[in-house]
């Protein structure tokens, strides 16, 4: 009910009560000109760049964004580092069949004031799942370089690394580096069996108090895979 009340209201005033709302409440930091609207929700301790739009997303506990990035209809992992000028929700277009690419010819709501379609004749953007909520999903512990591009429909999985300048167009595995265009992995971040290890810890997962007892062995993989997964 109360999401439906905010998108009642004009947008400004929505992005303004939203941003001292997670300001408030989820110990979050939002920067100047960063917009955030009632069809997304920050979980806890993210942060939020100057001029960087956040639309109908998830973004997971410590997970932040910088600078000038527009993430919409995506879902993100707990803590996640997203650099400057990163893009999602990018639409897709049809190559084959339609003489045309534009809008104008498949889309009840095409970007210009000129529409020849009657009924939506093409799924403009490409979902990862039923519902249509979201059109790429980020997991956990993902650092995503300055300037990336993520195509609809891309699925990047935990541990994952995407170097600057990429254009992600095909799902990203755990723990891999993937960089150039289009993306291809350039190497693992760990060997197999610590790759094992760390998916099925998923220390993200953890509480806060287990995370500040154990944070001197997150700085050696070696000291860090001694952790036995029966502790508490």
């Amino acid at each position: 009910m109360k999401r439906k009340i905010l998108n009642l209201l004009p947008q400004f005033l929505c992005n303004c009560i939203l941003k001292l709302y997670y300001r408030i409440t989820k110990s979050s930091i939002l920067l100047k000109d960063s917009k955030v609207n009632a069809g997304s929700f920050l979980e806890d301790y993210n942060y939020l760049g100057r001029n960087t739009h956040f639309l109908d997303s998830y973004l997971g506990l410590a997970s932040y964004i910088a600078n000038n990035s527009i993430i919409k209809r995506t879902k993100i992992g707990k803590f996640c580092a997203i650099g400057d000028n990163v893009r999602t929700s990018l639409g897709i277009h049809p190559t084959n069949d339609f003489v045309s690419i534009h809008p104008s010819f498949f889309s009840l709501h095409p970007p210009v004031k000129l529409a020849f379609a009657n009924e939506q004749l093409f799924e403009e953007h490409k979902y990862i799942n039923a519902e249509k909520n979201y059109v790429v999903e980020i997991g956990n512990d993902v650092w995503i370089g300055n300037n990336v591009l993520i195509i609809d429909g891309v699925t990047i999985a935990d541990g994952a690394v995407i170097a600057a300048g990429a254009v992600v167009i095909e799902d990203v595995e755990p723990y891999s580096i993937v960089g150039g265009v289009p993306a291809k992995e350039i190497r693992k971040r760990f060997n197999e069996d610590e790759i094992i290890f760390l998916l099925d810890l998923k220390w993200w997962d953890k509480d806060l108090k287990w995370i500040y007892e154990n944070k001197e062995k997150f700085n050696d993989i070696n000291i860090f895979t001694e952790y036995k997964s029966d502790k508490k």
